[in-house]
């Protein structure tokens, strides 16, 4: 690699990391194209060489952001060995996320923007509801192996990513021990239900 490509790369991933810090501690609207050239001293020029506008550096962040993700979940998971275990790994494991990671708010902000290019938004909210697919995997392979009753796969991973996306907003002033039981027990409610037997 050329000196200059090399340079141009650290110039990219100096914006990224200083964007990430402004996006996560002012919000993505509060934090204007000045402020990322100020925080990396960076000139507007250099910014939108490596991003075409505020809007595709955010979709970048949240993309590296979404791989990442994935990416600590493959290998999170060799650790369960059946689709119940998976399914309360994986609940706690968003909520964790949640909790820790840092663009998760600003995407939310984000997400409900009447303002921004609706391919980006269809690209982010597709990244925000990752966990849906995530969800269908375990809900197709815990039926395949018994463990679940038969049902429609999507549909499940439909309530159930309501559930947590709910319980989230719903308990975000909690403390996370509480969170985090709650969390537990509405998979409880999922598997098992809530009615006498």
């Amino acid at each position: 690699m050329s000196k200059r490509r090399l340079d141009g790369e650290k110039t990219k991933q100096h914006i990224v990391e200083k964007a990430t810090e402004l996006f996560s501690q002012k919000g993505y609207f509060a934090t204007s194209i000045e402020d990322i050239c100020q925080a990396t001293g960076a000139s507007k020029g250099s910014l939108y060489y490596h991003f075409k506008n505020k809007e595709q550096l955010f979709l970048h962040l949240l993309e590296k952001q979404y791989n990442e993700w994935t990416e600590l979940w493959k290998e999170k998971e060799k650790q369960y060995a059946t689709s119940v275990e998976k399914l309360y790994a994986l609940a706690a494991f968003l909520l964790e996320d949640f909790l820790s990671h840092p663009l998760k708010r600003a995407g939310e902000e984000f997400s409900g923007s009447q303002l921004a290019d609706p391919l980006i938004m269809d690209q982010v909210l597709a990244m925000l509801s990752s966990s849906y697919t995530l969800y269908t995997s375990i809900f197709q392979e815990g039926m395949a192996r018994g463990e679940f009753a038969e049902a429609d796969p999507e549909e499940l991973a439909m309530i159930l990513e309501g559930f947590v996306n709910g319980l989230i907003n719903v308990g975000f002033k909690m403390e996370e021990e509480r969170l985090h039981a709650l969390m537990k027990r509405g998979i409880d409610v999922l598997l098992h239900g809530i009615v006498a037997r």
